[in-house]
Formats: C-alpha cells, sequence, structure tokens
C-alpha cells in the first residue's frame, strides 16, 4: 500500500481569515498501522467468573490501577503513557479503551485486568469514542491529521478518513465525541471554524453528509452511499473544548477566543452564548425537557449554574454558588451531586438541581487533587494528599467513605 505522506498547512482562525503555518511531515499508513499491532493471546481466554473489575479512572504517574469490585482492593497496576482523554467503556461494561497521546490504543478485559490487543493508530493522538452502537471507535488523531474507525472487537482499521476542509487543507484534530445515532460522532478540528458530524449507521440517515440535494432521485445515490459520511458545518470561531449533553442535542464548548456558545446539534446552530472560559464534561445534565449546565469560574471559587428551563433556545444564568478555592471537580452520571475538593482538604457536596450545599466532608488527608467515577458511577474515588497519595473510596449514594488506600 502507497505510504501516506502528509505535508500540509495549519489553519488558524482569525476573524474570516486563515494565517498559515507547516504540519509537520509525518508517516503513518494503514500498513503501519497493522504492523504495530500486538494480541495477548494468553490473556483472551482466562476470564474468571467475578464480575467486572473497577477501573480506577485516577490515574497516577501514568499507572492505570483495577480494583476488586466488592473489597475495593487494588489487584493489578498497569504502566501506560499519558492518556489521550478518558477511559472509553464498552456498552456492556467488559472492556475499556485507553488511548494514549503517542497514539496507542489498548483493549483491556475488566474481568481480568489485563489487556487483549493493542495498536498504534497515529504518532499524536486526541482522544477517542465509541459509537452508541457500541459498532466502531473512532481516534481522532492530531499527526497524522485523520479520523482512524476502529472494530471494537479486534481493533482492526475500518476506515481512515484526512480531516481537511473543502479546499484540501489539513488540520489536526480537537477532540471526537459520540453523539448518538441521529447526529453519529461529533468532531472538530482544530485549525478551522466547522463542527463536523460523521454517521455511523449503515446506511446513514436520509439528508445526511455534505451536497445533499432535497431530490427523490437522488434515494440511490443514498443508499450507496459509503459509511461515515460527513457534514461539516459552518461556525464562526474555532472551538478550543466541547462536550455533548446527556439528551444528545446540546454541544457546549468554548471557542479560541474564551468564549462559551451552546450549539444546537438539531437546528446545526448557536443558540446560545455563555460567560465562561471552561468547561467540565461531568457537569452537564438534564432536568425534565431542560438540560442545565454547571462552572466553576476562573478564580475557583464560585460555582455558576445556567439552564435553559424558560425556554430551550435560551440559556441564563440561575445562580453563584460560593466554594473553595477549588482544586479538583466531578459529578457522576445519573447522580444529584456535584463533589468539589479544595485546597484545604475539605470536600463540598451540592444539589444539582436545589443548587444548595448538602454537605462538608473533612477526611483529613490534605488537599484533593482529583476526583472520578467508577463506571456504574456507585463510588466516587478521590485522590488526596501533600506528601503521601491516599485514594479515598467514597459510596456516591450514602456520601459515606468506604475504603481508604495508601499509594505506592
Amino acid at each position: 500500500m502507497k505510504k501516506l505522506m502528509i505535508t500540509a498547512l495549519f489553519i488558524f482562525n482569525s476573524a474570516a481569515l486563515y494565517a498559515a503555518q507547516e504540519l509537520q511531515m509525518s508517516v503513518w499508513d494503514l500498513d503501519a498501522i497493522n504492523a504495530s499491532r500486538i494480541i495477548y493471546s494468553n490473556n483472551m481466554s482466562t476470564e474468571s467468573g467475578k464480575k467486572n473489575l473497577y477501573l480506577s479512572p485516577i490515574i497516577t504517574e501514568q499507572r492505570l490501577t483495577f480494583l476488586e469490585h466488592i473489597t475495593l482492593e487494588p489487584l493489578s497496576e498497569l504502566k501506560v503513557g499519558a492518556l489521550a482523554g478518558t477511559p472509553v467503556y464498552s456498552s456492556e461494561g467488559r472492556y475499556v479503551f485507553i488511548s494514549s497521546t503517542d497514539g496507542w490504543v489498548v483493549k483491556y478485559n475488566l474481568q481480568t485486568g489485563m489487556p487483549e490487543i493493542k495498536v498504534r493508530v497515529g504518532l499524536k493522538t486526541a482522544n477517542s469514542a465509541l459509537s452508541g452502537n457500541g459498532r466502531f471507535l473512532l481516534v481522532g488523531n492530531q499527526q497524522p491529521a485523520d479520523l482512524v474507525f476502529l472494530d471494537p472487537e479486534d481493533l482492526s482499521v475500518v476506515q481512515m478518513i484526512p480531516v481537511q476542509d473543502r479546499k484540501g487543507i489539513l488540520s489536526p484534530v480537537t477532540a471526537v465525541r459520540n453523539a448518538g445515532d441521529l447526529h453519529g460522532f461529533i468532531v472538530v478540528p482544530q485549525n478551522f471554524p466547522q463542527i463536523w458530524k460523521v454517521s455511523y449507521l449503515d446506511p446513514p440517515p436520509i439528508g445526511f453528509g455534505d451536497g445533499w440535494n432535497h431530490d427523490y432521485r437522488c434515494l440511490k445515490d443514498h443508499m450507496d452511499k459509503p459509511l461515515f459520511p460527513v457534514k461539516r458545518l459552518t461556525i464562526e470561531q474555532t472551538l478550543s473544548d466541547f462536550y455533548i449533553d446527556e439528551k444528545n442535542i446540546y454541544l457546549m464548548g468554548t471557542n479560541t477566543r474564551g468564549e462559551g456558545i451552546v450549539f444546537d446539534l438539531d437546528l446545526s446552530r448557536i443558540v446560545s452564548r455563555l460567560e465562561v472560559s471552561s468547561l467540565e464534561p461531568d457537569l452537564i445534565w438534564g432536568k425534565n425537557e431542560a438540560s442545565q449546565l454547571a462552572v466553576l469560574n476562573n478564580d475557583k471559587t464560585s460555582l455558576s449554574f445556567y439552564s435553559n428551563s424558560s425556554h430551550l433556545d435560551k440559556w441564563k444564568k440561575q445562580t453563584d454558588v460560593a466554594v473553595g478555592p477549588v482544586s479538583a471537580i466531578a459529578s457522576c452520571p445519573q447522580a444529584d451531586t456535584i463533589w468539589l475538593g479544595e485546597e484545604n482538604g475539605k470536600i463540598q457536596l451540592i444539589n444539582k438541581y436545589s443548587y444548595a450545599v448538602e454537605q462538608t466532608l473533612q477526611p483529613g488527608q490534605g488537599r484533593i487533587k482529583q476526583i472520578a467515577c467508577t463506571q456504574d458511577s456507585k463510588y466516587v474515588l478521590l485522590e488526596a494528599g501533600d506528601d503521601k497519595k491516599v485514594l479515598l473510596v467514597y459510596d456516591n449514594l450514602l456520601q459515606k467513605m468506604v475504603r481508604q488506600l495508601v499509594q505506592k
């Protein structure tokens, strides 16, 4: 297969103009990906009868820790590279996919806590996302500037798509997310102001993709469309980060001007602007027909709540809650509580709906460094400590500590 040689231009958006700079030459094609594949055959048939292990979402010194699901005892610890995004779980919770910034994707079995397959899909990776139907794992690369669609079963390549505008100019990927079957994968290029929708349905929804003509004669062309058609949506400013709400309706992001936006994926347009400069992935949730958003402000001493409850296309600030100074923040999916760790070691629990401080915890282990949830949201894990590193395990429902582990 002819090697993919990429010599291109980075595009940086300033108003409506592009300023060009050279994109570093790289070589990483399908042959290179296939040659990198490692299959750990001895780990693929040694499952125990236990339920799935917990992978501690807290990564300390690039090490993954697996916890036994009942005793919460650490079972195994594996070295990994710097993570590219968060771990991605299969729908049944049996597997987890870990992507590293140097392009490696590893499939771990949560019955054994061991890797099954490892493959390098690029030289520099932004992150990865799993389709809602579980059929495809998408990896967004910064070098080469492309999208790599993998079969989650064996991490084989299904398709590769260069990330380029209509003039053929390439861009690294800022991030990729799943937005459900209707909208597919959402991809944001780093260097030009676009939002991509990439359908993973086969065939894709009627009318999906660029250049669609509303004509019955196009139906045959539609049925013959290849996988992963791209619909490029132009926005006024390049996004620096973004997340999708749990209803797969709103894209909430921040642009390179430091402004917050709410983009309606159904209407394909910006419906609101927010006075925020950064967002957290766990702090976007639904309330009845409306959606809500919590933002930790720049000084980390107040938490602002926004909602579109009065009008679905208009977002307004509901209130500010004094906190912190905050050193870590998270909320588990489907939970009613936001966990905030403070510099002084305290933990504040704030209700998502009443905006009230429910409880203040004082574990007495020093500064809270990281907070994360297990994949089933049963436990909240907090890394604390000044000199030593302590993993605190709290029952998310009871809001009580159930385990304390001193990390090596």
